[in-house]
């Protein structure tokens, strides 16, 4: 075994090339039998230190920065009001000590706890007085409706000194009020006739937020020509307090039809515009359509003719009476009234003669009437002697139904148109004179008893009514 090792080795030293004299031999630093000296750094100033070395054991002392000033902020805000996410708001800045120097002012939105919302603002670069006061505009922070705290900070470049104020509270309000614009008619008649001379404006509406109640909104109401030109703005001003339910504030403006002259316009049609602002500065407008007309009320006069028979609308003739008709061969249409012609009746029932007769007006156009005459054309029977008398009554219509009779006249011999009312404020004795359906009317009733006998030709109606042209 020993020789086959030694024989192996004497193979390995025969394959493994000599080196020629004349080579440079590297050092090893195993194999190098002399020694390198190494530096003392405490002697030798271009000794390199030994990184194996152990560290001087004496500590080295901690440097600590120093702290950024602090700077001592106050702010107030000149608002006033509720404001709109980013409306620029005044403020005043006061940094104690920061006399005449450069800052930068940002704020911060809060919320009622005082949990910061969202990113601050960015800073405004501002310059404080001799008295360390600077004033600003600063941007509302973008949120929702409601109540938060707004706290600013304050940096000083030139030397990284920074500063808060303490918390303000504010309103924020980003909605336009809601409101309700209503006309009281789409056309008038600015004719000082009494008919619809003038249009009616409401503006009613109630707080868009719980926020904003210490100041009801203003309102502009402007009256606007069809081109959507001005014509002119009827009133302005803050709106009032309703005092009703669903309604919190509400202003009434009437508009004659008069420009800002005080002449009346061209008849036409208009706009009416309601713009409301709330306290914030929130704006929101409306707008209706009026139509002014040059027509207006004018009185006319109605007179009619009718016959006895034409008028007759009932009767009642007891059984000792008649009512002949014709009551003459030369009065067509005539009625005779004639009481106990066939027996002897007495005042009682049996020998009346009673008829009920209307004519039809015209509508009013307002269901106004004034001036109403009434006549009848009659007297005595031809050849009759004895006693002569007719009564008559107009009807005055009631509500319930039942109708009441006033206006009585008592007639005599005399054949000749013969006044039976004259009435100048008639409107009460007008039966339906508003109605669609039926014609306006006025009823009258004419009769006789006691063996009395009366002729009546005709009746005339005359009445003033109104019509809009």
């Amino acid at each position: 075994m020993r020789v086959r090792a030694l024989v192996a080795a004497a193979a390995v030293a025969l394959i493994v090339p000599a080196v020629p004299a004349f080579a440079t031999e590297t050092p090893s630093p195993t194999t190098d039998p002399t020694p390198t000296a190494t530096a003392d750094p405490t002697t030798d100033p271009t000794a390199t230190a030994d990184p194996t070395a152990t560290a001087d054991p004496t500590p080295t002392a901690t440097q600590t920065p120093e702290p950024a000033p602090s700077l001592d902020v106050s702010a107030t805000f000149t608002l006033g009001r509720a404001a709109r996410p980013g409306e620029l708001v005044p403020a005043s800045v006061t940094v104690v000590g920061g006399a005449d120097s450069s800052v930068e002012i940002a704020w911060q939105l809060e919320d009622p706890h005082g949990v910061s919302l969202g990113a601050p603002s960015a800073p405004v670069p501002a310059t404080l007085d001799a008295a360390g006061v600077a004033s600003v505009a600063l941007p509302v922070p973008q949120a929702a409706d409601g109540w938060y705290y707004i706290r600013t900070y304050v940096t000083r470049p030139s030397d990284g000194a920074t500063g808060r104020s303490g918390a303000t509270g504010l309103t924020l309000d980003g909605t336009a009020p809601a409101f309700t614009l209503a006309n009281s008619l789409s056309t008038f008649y600015p004719a000082r006739d009494g008919y619809r001379d003038r249009t009616t404006v409401r503006i009613y509406g109630v707080d868009e937020t719980s926020y904003n109640t210490a100041t009801d909104p203003r309102y502009r109401l402007q009256v606007l020509r069809s081109n959507g030109t001005l014509l002119r703005t009827i009133a302005s001003g803050q709106l009032e307090w309703s005092g009703r339910a669903g309604v919190e504030w509400e202003k009434e403006v009437t508009w004659s039809g008069l420009d800002a002259a005080g002449v009346q316009v061209p008849a036409g049609t208009y706009t009416l515009k309601a713009i409301v602002t709330d306290a914030a500065g929130n704006s929101v407008a409306k707008a209706v359509n009026v139509t002014v007309s040059s027509k207006k009320l004018i009185w006319k006069t109605f007179y009619r003719k009718l016959t006895a028979g034409g008028a007759l609308a009932d009767k009642y003739v007891g059984s000792c009476s008649t009512l002949k008709a014709p009551a003459r061969s030369d009065w067509a249409g005539s009625r005779g009234y004639r009481s106990n012609v066939k027996c002897q009746g007495g005042d009682t029932a049996k020998s009346r003669v009673i008829t009920d007769s209307v004519a039809c007006l015209p509508r009013s156009f307002d269901g106004n009437y004034r001036n109403l005459t009434m006549k009848h054309y009659g007297g005595r029977p031809k050849g009759y002697t004895k006693n002569v008398y007719l009564v008559t009554h107009v009807y005055k219509p009631q509500t319930s139904g039942d109708w009441t009779l006033t206006q009585r006249h008592q007639f005599g011999n005399s054949v000749q148109w013969k006044t039976m009312a004259s009435v100048s404020t008639p409107n009460a004795l007008i039966a339906d004179r508003r109605s669609t359906q039926y014609c306006p009317s006025i009823w009258w009733v004419s009769g006789l008893q006691s063996s009395s006998r009366y002729d009546v030709w005709k009746y005339s109606v005359a009445i003033e009514y109104r019509v809009l042209a």
